[in-house]
């Protein structure tokens, strides 16, 4: 049996405006283990952004607050300091941040950028870092790399830039990797190469991938296990097999059934009517209310537990007679 390496327990965050907080991620419990991916998927808006960077701990205080505990290996997260936490990203967890037009500095060159993570954590010399950030380029398939090392970030393809973010989030081959939607605005040519880097990097380093995305291609391609998120709580979660042969959530069908089919019986794509509620919107009941075909007047006043359904995780009320809440 694997062993635990992220466990996440009881995780809120929340928004500091004007009139209180907001709350954008609300109670949400998982775990990650050593050489799964997990994938955490629902549309914009749902909290899975912040998800990953309250557990990177890069929510500035001034902005929200984190609360519950995230304990990584035998790491208590939130006691940290800003110093201990700087020692751990990038080097024993990385992140690829979902634009890497944007997360990649323009005025410094590829093999600086690269060759810092290798400064920050490491004893190399100066000369084993750039032979260290040529070899890593060459690992995601990066051809001239002794050339790229010295080229700027607008010089390269957006695919390209990708490959630059996972070899930097891959230079300490870290045990936990963090991908934002690795693959958002590539053709599906260069997804589908940064998907099989994906995995091969995971392969070679045993490296476990919390991997973001609303792209349920992606998920069927790489993910052990699957957590569906919907106003900031999992309302669904199980293996990668059970969710797509017996989706059980109203919300996870409604995904499932957006996504376009060669099944001869699907001659149109059904898509979910409404749109997330924005935060603060729904007081009580089941937030996904508005949207549920199958919703009766008990969603309206009490929000759904977590119940345990064989071998599944639902938050819906469609469920209580046959599983046990938790």
């Amino acid at each position: 049996m694997k062993a635990v390496l992220l466990d996440v327990d009881t995780l809120s965050m929340r928004f500091k405006t004007e009139n209180g907080y907001l709350t954008a991620v609300n109670n949400i419990s998982f775990q990650v283990k050593k050489g799964e991916t997990v994938a955490l998927v629902g549309e914009s808006g749902c909290g899975k952004s912040v998800t990953s960077l309250s557990i990177m701990g890069l929510i500035n205080k001034q902005v929200g607050k984190v609360e519950g505990t995230i304990r990584f290996k035998d790491k208590l997260l939130g006691s940290l300091s800003e110093k201990e936490m700087r020692a751990l990203r990038g080097n024993e967890i990385s992140m690829i941040f979902q634009e890497p037009m944007t997360s990649l500095n323009p005025v410094h060159t590829i093999g600086k950028q690269i060759g810092e993570v290798y400064r920050l954590h490491t004893n190399l010399s100066k000369a084993e870092r750039e032979q260290k950030t040529v070899e890593m380029l060459r690992k995601v398939g990066i051809p001239r790399a002794e050339k790229i090392v010295r080229e700027f970030p607008h010089q390269l393809s957006g695919g390209m830039k990708q490959r630059v973010m996972i070899a930097m989030a891959m230079a300490c081959q870290p045990d936990l990797l963090i991908a934002d939607e690795p693959t958002t605005a590539l053709d599906v040519t260069i997804q589908a190469q940064i998907l099989e880097l994906m995995n091969e990097l995971k392969q070679n380093y045993h490296t476990a991938i919390l991997l973001i995305t609303h792209d349920l291609g992606v998920v069927a391609e790489m993910a052990d296990r699957v957590m569906v998120m919907y106003y900031g709580e999992i309302v669904e979660e199980a293996d990668v097999e059970s969710i797509f042969a017996s989706p059980k959530h109203p919300y996870t069908i409604g995904l499932l059934n957006s996504v376009p089919s060669m099944d001869e019986e699907r001659d149109r794509l059904d898509p979910i009517e409404g749109n997330v509620p924005v935060l603060g919107e729904v007081t009580s009941g089941c937030p996904f209310v508005s949207r549920c075909n199958h919703a009766e007047e008990k969603c309206l006043r009490e929000k759904p537990p977590l119940i345990n359904v064989a071998k599944q995780r639902v938050r819906c009320w469609l469920y209580a007679n046959e599983g046990v809440a938790i």
